[in-house]
């Protein structure tokens, strides 16, 4: 059950939610388009704009050929005026904070853009570049109260919104995104990175039938982009539709597009489907490397395979991962320890049994799992002292402490003392009620008493 539990795990935290490079409706504010948005947005327009004196107008005619044949030049002439006394508008301030961002003086270019909106607190064009800056930083926050106030100030351009939108996503206003994603679809509905916003803002607020239309669209638009069907495969997952998920994801090994990750998940579809040899087919078709780089979910497919009485499918994935290496994570090394340990009580090699035992608490003196089955181990050889001892270790594991207390009470119980079996199984009962446990326990309180 543990295994199986750890299995439907990994299937669902492998999906979409975690895969945060799988990232989709990120405005580009690198390419073509924002450097042609940009470089405009060096003219002064009539709404929302400090208004300029003759003089400031006369320098701006000059410094604007300026700006595109020699940035630097014009650079340090703003850089000059800006430091002079007299105060210049906020415009002056605005060109040289763009001067900064295309250059990439990020922390010039914000202190440039605040100081416009502190002399023009309405400077629409000020917010909206302060807030692809903030953007481009990763302050989704500041980014996004940037673009809001762009908004209110009038701006109702397609880019605003979908960048907004794009913030929005970031901090977990869904609602919020999902909207500002519908306006920039409607200014702009050939732009795909706002229909991957509004399908991913659909995906993490979990209504996977309504992004299922969306994701379908992205594939009919670009099917030579693998993410479009990485996220459909996983909607299905989240969905339980398995069927479907799973010949998504053969297609894209079939396409050369899978991962290490979508092997995993294919994999963990057919185990659950009770098709246990295709899922072990499904992970031999990775080579070792890629493999180990998801060791701990080959693990828990190995110990759901021995749940399953698959043993022998267990061991044909066991081997591929084998043998264990000294720079492995020392968990993943008690676990493997575990689990020879394991094989080799399926196979009645006790010796062997032991030496993996013995091993695992080497590598985890404090394995709970190691402890109580060392302590089951020497309780089926009749040394049942030292078993109550490797029993009483495992109390202060957390996970189990439980099964620690009923092996302990057994063999008190079969050494006829009830009185100190009854106290072990009472504390079981608080950790986990059960019909059985009761019975037992009402069994023992009257043997206790003959």
């Amino acid at each position: 059950m543990k295994a199986l539990c750890s299995l439907l795990t990994a299937l669902c935290a492998s999906s979409l939610l975690a895969q945060e490079d799988l990232e989709m409706g990120k405005p580009d504010l690198y390419g073509p388009e924002f450097l042609k948005r940009f470089v405009a947005s060096y003219g002064v327009l009539e709404d929302r704009e400090p208004e300029l004196q003759e003089l400031e107008i006369s320098l701006l005619e000059k410094i604007g050929p300026m700006v595109e044949e020699n940035p630097e030049f014009a650079k340090s002439m703003l850089e000059g005026m800006l430091g002079e006394d007299t105060p210049a508008t906020a415009t002056f301030n605005f060109i040289l904070a763009n001067l900064y961002f295309n250059g990439e003086a990020f922390d010039d270019a914000m202190d440039e853009y605040l100081r416009a909106i502190d002399k023009f607190p309405t400077f629409r064009r000020a917010w909206k570049n302060l807030g692809m800056l903030r953007t481009r930083l990763a302050d989704y926050a500041g980014g996004m109260e940037a673009l809001v106030r762009c908004v209110e100030l009038g701006d109702t351009s397609p880019d605003t919104y979908g960048t907004a939108a794009y913030c929005h996503l970031r901090v977990g206003n869904l609602m919020a995104a999902e909207l500002a994603y519908n306006a920039a679809v409607v200014l702009d509905p050939n732009n795909i990175e706002w229909i991957e916003g509004k399908a991913q803002a659909m995906i993490q607020g979990k209504r996977y039938e309504e992004a299922l239309p969306l994701l379908q669209e992205l594939i009919r638009r670009d099917p030579q982009k693998p993410i479009y069907r990485a996220y459909q495969a996983n909607v299905y997952v989240e969905t339980q539709n398995f069927v479907k998920a799973a010949q998504i994801f053969e297609m894209m090994h079939s396409f050369g597009e899978g991962t290490a990750d979508t092997r995993l998940q294919l994999a963990n579809i057919y185990s659950l489907q009770g098709l246990y040899g295709l899922a072990v087919d499904t992970f031999l078709r990775e080579d070792r490397a890629r493999l180990l780089e998801i060791l701990p979910d080959v693990l828990t497919g190995v110990s759901y395979l021995i749940e399953q009485d698959e043993a022998a499918e267990a061991r044909r994935l066991f081997d591929k991962i084998s043998p264990i290496e000294t720079l492995w994570p020392s968990t993943e090394k008690t676990r493997f320890l575990l689990l020879e340990a394991t094989f080799a009580f399926l196979e009645g090699d006790v010796s062997l049994e032991e030496e993996k035992l013995e091993a695992a608490l080497l590598e985890d003196p404090l394995s709970g799992e190691a402890l109580t089955r060392f302590g089951s181990l020497l309780a089926r050889r009749g040394e049942k002292a030292k078993a109550m001892y490797y029993y009483e270790r495992a109390y202060d594991s957390e996970s189990h402490e439980y099964n620690a207390l009923i092996l302990a009470s057994e063999l008190l119980i079969d050494e006829k003392r009830y009185v100190e079996s009854l106290d072990f199984l009472e504390r079981a009962a608080l950790k986990q009620e059960s019909s059985e446990l009761k019975s037992l326990i009402d069994q023992v309180k009257v043997a206790s008493l003959e």
